[in-house]
């Protein structure tokens, strides 16, 4: 392949990443639809009382109003999705989106067609695209003062109605035989007995790539018809399930068997498999990813644990969801979701269920004893590395907050200055890199990283559920934004010092005490440099000080580590003692706040040196440089003891 096909192939998977990403935003409404029809079904059918009937029905109408404006509801999505959150896009796609149906309502007529032209969720995505690429292309133009009140944003919903028209003309023209090729796949796959295996296999096929939020669009938004009471015409398997379908459910009924029963029965395996030493540590999060995935149908924690270090399970995993697929359709079992196959989801579409009762009799126990029985004789016999089989070498970071971790993340992915772009669905980041060759991938499989997919300058990063915030901790890192961790504020009357154009700073020691090489401390975030470089001291007295004038840019709720922006732009992350964070405050007193400006030798914090050394892992301080990718050289100046006046460090910038 060249390297202009291979570049294509990038921008291509680059753009699907972008766009499966923006669709979880309107399908993260549909929970919340699925309850309202669940609740107004309930109270509808006990004709217990008039009022309680009516108000069913209320909430039944509301519900179902979500699903039947599926496409609106996508428009806004993808639009916000791909503008960072823009209000302005939003609105913009509602505008576009109206013109749009509007248009091909006429160019229905003009071409005198039998069939409306309907181009459902597709259209939605469509006009979601458009209004994000006229969002950026105008949001900051300028008009001439007579027009100025339409200037800049206001010109957004303008530009994206009118250029709506000329989309309605194309695509009523072109749309129509794509319309007829959809229907007709649509009627193929859902008569087909096979297509509940395929529909479960696709998903698991394409999960390492995070494409399978693009590739369930059409099965659960567009394939399929149902008419209404009212008369309205639904399409799509989840819709038409919820709308009272007696048919829908097949599809959706494939994955029950994994979510609820395959994949903990997995984890079951795989902390049969771990060595007894460590057992308990990976009981927890076996527990943790099982629960997930019954609860809540998240299965990637899971998956990840085995995709990459034992593909033969990958494979495996495919074809039991292809298995699970066949024998839910051959028990004609039909049931409904509105975001996975889990436990909840189960209970909202209760009502709507058929021969439910096969899942938990026959269909679940048998996929649990296929899954048990693979996974636990694969892993033995090809001594897969699953969780706790892992080589020893192999150490896995820990961290004391979310912000530690964010910025050992942002430090591994070639820092602030590697990203081009950074956004997360529900399991996993997704990155636009400058260089991927900057990224360190062994750090960040350390720091807790269960897959790492590369494409191109694309990158995915599986860090579970706790993906998103990290997403909005580094972006508040690379914007120099407070952490969230950081409680207090900056003084309103004082003013961040400018940075003095100084490259080189020699640094003093924080700490009365011992220098210790930052290699050795008992803590391998640290000693791996993944939080950045620099020195440790172990305190004889109970003081941190101010190694160097600059701003308090960050300090942590429990008062046991703070952050400095130095004025040659360093930025100095003090940590007092290792674990110091399960103290919760316990003998620390800070002396100062975010944006308070301070000198080398001033007190920051006052710390129980005793009760450190009694209820933490070590009193050992690292002092360390965290955005290394702006520093050129580091270079310690002291060993043995030291005092708080002494220089330790110097640190010199790029």
């Amino acid at each position: 392949m060249s390297s202009q096909e291979s570049s294509i192939g990038s921008r291509i998977f680059g753009l699907l990443q972008k766009v499966g990403k923006s669709l979880m935003t309107p399908v993260s409404v549909l929970p919340a639809a699925g309850l309202l029809v669940a609740f107004g079904r309930l109270l509808e059918d006990s004709e217990s009382h008039v009022y309680l009937m009516n108000l069913g029905k209320f909430m039944f109408s509301g519900g179902i109003a979500i699903f039947e404006q599926l496409p609106v509801v996508f428009a806004v999505g993808v639009a916000i999705g791909f503008t960072g959150g823009a209000g302005i896009a939003g609105l913009a796609s509602v505008v576009g989106y109206f013109t749009l149906t509007n248009v091909l309502k006429v160019m229905t007529e003009v071409r005198g067609l039998e069939l409306s032209i309907n181009t459902g969720v597709f259209g939605g995505i469509i006009i979601g695209l458009l209004s994000a690429y006229l969002y950026k292309r105008f949001y900051q133009t300028k008009l001439h003062p007579v027009l100025g009140f339409f200037a800049g944003k206001r010109l957004v919903p303008i530009v994206t109605a009118a250029s709506s028209v000329f989309v309605g003309v194309l695509l009523g023209l072109i749309w129509p035989p794509v319309q007829e090729a959809i229907n007709n796949f649509g009627t193929m796959v859902m008569s087909s007995d096979l297509g509940p295996a395929f529909y479960a296999a696709g998903k698991r096929l394409l999960i390492p790539v995070g494409l399978h939020h693009v590739y369930y669009q059409p099965f659960l938004y567009e394939f399929g018809e149902f008419v209404t009471e009212a008369g309205k015409v639904i399409n799509g398997e989840s819709v038409r399930y919820f709308a009272g379908d007696p048919t829908a459910g097949r599809f959706m009924a494939a994955e029950y068997p994994i979510m609820l029963f395959g994949l903990p029965a997995a984890c079951v395996a795989m902390y049969l498999r771990a060595p007894k030493e460590k057992r308990a540590a990976i009981g927890g999060v076996m527990l943790t990813a099982a629960l997930t995935s019954i609860i809540t149908g998240i299965t990637e924690p899971i998956e990840f644990a085995f995709i990459f270090v034992a593909p033969l399970l990958y494979i495996f995993h495919v074809a039991g969801a292809f298995c699970a697929g066949l024998l839910t359709n051959a028990f004609d079992i039909q049931l409904g979701y509105t975001f996975s196959a889990s436990l909840i989801d189960f209970g909202v579409g209760y009502f709507n269920q058929k021969n439910s009762m096969y899942l938990w009799l026959v269909v679940g126990p048998l996929i649990s004893i296929l899954y048990f029985g693979a996974f636990y004789w694969l892993i033995e016999l090809f001594n897969f590395k699953t969780p706790g089989r892992e080589i020893e070498s192999e150490e896995t970071m820990t961290f004391t907050n979310t912000s530690e971790k964010s910025l050992a993340i942002l430090n591994a992915l070639g820092g602030k200055d590697n990203i081009a772009h950074i956004d997360a669905c529900i399991t996993r980041l997704r990155l636009e890199m400058n260089s991927t060759e900057k990224v360190d991938q062994a750090a960040l499989k350390s720091i807790g990283a269960s897959g790492i997919m590369v494409s191109g300058k694309n990158m995915q990063v599986i860090f579970g559920t706790e993906s998103d915030s990290l997403k909005e901790e580094i972006k508040s890192l690379m914007t120099g934004s407070p952490v969230s961790n950081n409680t207090s504020v900056p003084k309103e009357d004082s003013e961040a010092a400018p940075l003095k154009n100084v490259k080189a700073l020699t640094m003093r020691s924080p700490l009365v005490g011992k220098i210790i090489n930052i290699a050795d401390v008992p803590d391998a975030t640290f000693a791996r440099k993944i939080l950045g470089d620099g020195v440790a001291v172990e305190p004889t007295e109970g003081i941190l000080y101010a190694p160097v004038d600059g701003e308090v840019a960050q300090l942590f709720h429990t008062n046991h580590a703070l952050g400095i922006k130095a004025e040659n732009g360093s930025e100095v992350l003090l940590h007092v003692g290792i674990d110091t964070v399960k103290m919760n405050g316990e003998g620390f007193k800070a002396y100062v706040k975010v944006g308070d400006t301070v000198k080398a030798g001033d007190k920051l914090i006052e710390f129980d040196l005793n009760l450190i050394r009694e209820k933490a892992k070590s009193e050992i301080t690292p002092f360390v440089i965290t955005n290394m990718h702006d520093v050129s050289h580091v270079e310690i100046l002291a060993s043995g003891s030291v005092n708080q006046n002494q220089d330790i460090m110097t640190v010199t910038m790029q």
